[in-house]
């Protein structure tokens, strides 16, 4: 056979008007051509299946088949192959539907001839080279080649109609890297960008030829799973994807290490529409993630009601600032020896208008996963800022005020000088705040936390580690960043009397900011016993229910009022 020659695939079950067709595209084409002529869709598809065609011509109206699905059907084959549909059918509706279902020409048998039967195939063949190139662009992810978000819902879209016609299961697969963004941040983005393309590649050698893995973004990832039997065949694809990813991904001499946390759900089991099935694989991803991460978890009746109590949390939390829900409560810090109140930290809770005190443990996890984190800390700021400042106003002894930053609204550019802006148009002194921030958003970049430090303490601002003990407590970056405070987790606290290894780690938590000549604060002292402890212990400052509990402004005001005589205010001991 001649390698130049156009393969085309024709069907057509009204035999004279093939014969017709034939003969004449033989006449102008000559040795251009070389023609397969089917008369049924069943059989095309099997050709199709068998050997490469060029391009399809196709009548829409078959004995098997009619109307769009002939081409839908010639496109689940091969969906790159040009198609130009030739009817007797003169109906503007159908020639557009056609066209929006892909083929690239609409021609009347009863205009037909050799001549333009065979322009319409070349600029057709042409067409797809350009919707090809043009298509690739569009359709797939320029980092590592797989489909993107775009082409990844088209191809659900289809795959359900698919699932729908043949009476199958589709698997949605949602796969999030673990810390993920610890590297990224520690090593650079093009590391980062190098282990995402091997990620793609190992997602692509545990699926199929046919499964559609898409990048969605970032360190997301989707796999589509067509003509599932059962439950056993995607279980079978995480658990392969999850073994392939224990192996290590060296890039520049590094060796490193990444896991998923896949969340699994299954169409039309759990779900009949493509929103709810990314929102239900969304959901067991993060089942996953909460079950220790690196593992796989399947969509379940109960995270649908999780998921729906999720939304509506979101959506209400969204209108919390300006329905005026927020509030800050306000818990008393005192110097151990002496009982002297040195500051306060600033605690935000949420009244709901009518689900009444929602707390923070459920509250603060959802702004972090939806971003509204930055919304709310802004908030916090400007509402804690304000109140010392209107307490130091009305008389009440200076006192500095503790407030709570969180890892992503820490990493945020020039958080430094936000802050610093933010205390001063409170007409605050900076010296009067203290940040309390996790271990965890300091070591995500070492260098980048520290520069931030640094520029905060030349404002005077002072930085407190929140739950030292819990993270990394590691000396090496202690003796690094520019820190006042340690303070110490209360689950350490909480069974110091009882649990020796806590008592333990407790003692060596004061001790190591002594050597380092760092501030340590005990928080979660709820008896006079843990008092004691931590005073023996050479621990400076405490906060917990047995001292005072987080309370609004106006009773914070009281106990300014009521301890007045018996308590000394003031800065010395806390630098």
């Amino acid at each position: 056979m001649n390698q130049n020659k156009i393969k085309i695939l024709y069907i057509e079950d009204n035999v004279v008007d093939a014969q017709i067709l034939i003969k004449s595209l033989k006449d102008v084409g000559k040795d251009k051509y070389e023609l397969d002529w089917v008369e049924t869709l069943a059989e095309a598809l099997i050709k199709l299946k068998q050997q490469h065609y060029d391009l399809v011509l196709a009548d829409l109206y078959l004995s098997d088949a009619e109307g769009v699905n002939v081409l839908m059907s010639i496109q689940d084959i091969d969906n790159r192959l040009p198609i130009v549909v030739i009817s007797g059918e003169d109906d503007d509706a159908i020639v557009i539907r056609v066209m929006k279902a892909g083929a690239q020409d609409y021609l009347l048998k009863s205009k037909v001839d050799g001549y333009l039967v065979s322009r319409a195939v070349d600029y057709a063949i042409e067409r797809k080279h350009i919707e090809k190139g043009l298509s690739f662009l569009a359709q797939y992810d320029s980092l590592t080649g797989l489909a993107n978000r775009a082409l990844f819902r088209e191809r659900l879209s289809r795959a359900l109609i698919r699932a729908d016609r043949n009476k199958k299961i589709v698997a949605l697969m949602f796969i999030d890297l673990d810390r993920f963004k610890n590297i990224n941040d520690s090593m650079g983005h093009d590391v980062g960008d190098e282990l995402l393309v091997e990620v793609g590649k190992k997602l692509t050698a545990c699926t199929r030829e046919g499964d559609t893995i898409a990048r969605l973004g970032g360190d997301e990832f989707t796999i589509l799973l067509e003509d599932v039997a059962c439950i056993d065949d995607a279980s079978l694809v995480a658990r392969k994807i999850l073994a392939q990813m224990q192996e290590p991904i060296t890039i520049n001499g590094f060796e490193l290490y990444v896991s998923p946390s896949i969340g699994i759900t299954l169409y039309p089991i759990d779900n009949n529409n493509e929103k709810d099935l990314l929102r239900s694989a969304d959901a067991a991803m993060y089942k996953a993630k909460a079950s220790g991460r690196n593992c796989y978890r399947f969509y379940t009746a109960d995270l649908n009601e999780h998921l729906q109590e999720k939304v509506e949390m979101e959506n209400n939390l969204r209108c919390a600032i300006e329905n005026d829900e927020l509030l800050l409560y306000y818990q008393p810090k005192f110097t151990i020896d002496n009982r002297e109140l040195i500051g306060a930290e600033a605690l935000i809770r949420w009244r709901h208008a009518n689900k009444g005190m929602i707390s923070p443990a459920l509250f603060i996890p959802l702004a972090e996963e939806t971003g509204l984190i930055h919304d709310i800390t802004e908030w916090v700021f400007a509402e804690a800022c304000s109140q010392n400042s209107k307490w130091q106003l009305a008389g009440f002894p200076p006192f500095r005020m503790s407030i709570n930053l969180s890892p992503k609204q820490f990493n945020q550019p020039n958080i430094d000088q936000t802050i610093f802006n933010r205390i001063v148009c409170a007409d605050l002194a900076p010296k009067y705040i203290e940040l309390e921030i996790t271990e965890g958003a300091l070591v995500e970049d070492v260098e980048k936390s520290n520069d931030i430090l640094h520029s905060l303490k030349k404002r005077g601002i002072m930085i407190s580690v929140d739950d030292f003990g819990t993270g990394y407590s590691s000396l090496s970056y202690l003796k690094k960043f520019a820190l006042d405070t340690l303070k110490i987790d209360q689950s350490f606290v909480r069974d110091i009397m009882e649990d020796s290894d806590d008592a333990a780690i407790v003692t060596a938590i004061i001790a190591l900011a002594k050597s380092l000549r760092l501030n340590v604060i005990a928080e979660g002292v709820e008896t006079k016993e843990q008092l004691e402890f931590l005073r023996q212990k050479g621990c400076n400052q405490a906060q917990g229910y047995y001292l005072g509990k987080p309370v609004p402004a106006k009773e914070f005001e009281q106990l300014f009022l009521e301890k007045n005589d018996e308590l000394s205010f003031g800065l010395a001991s806390n630098g």
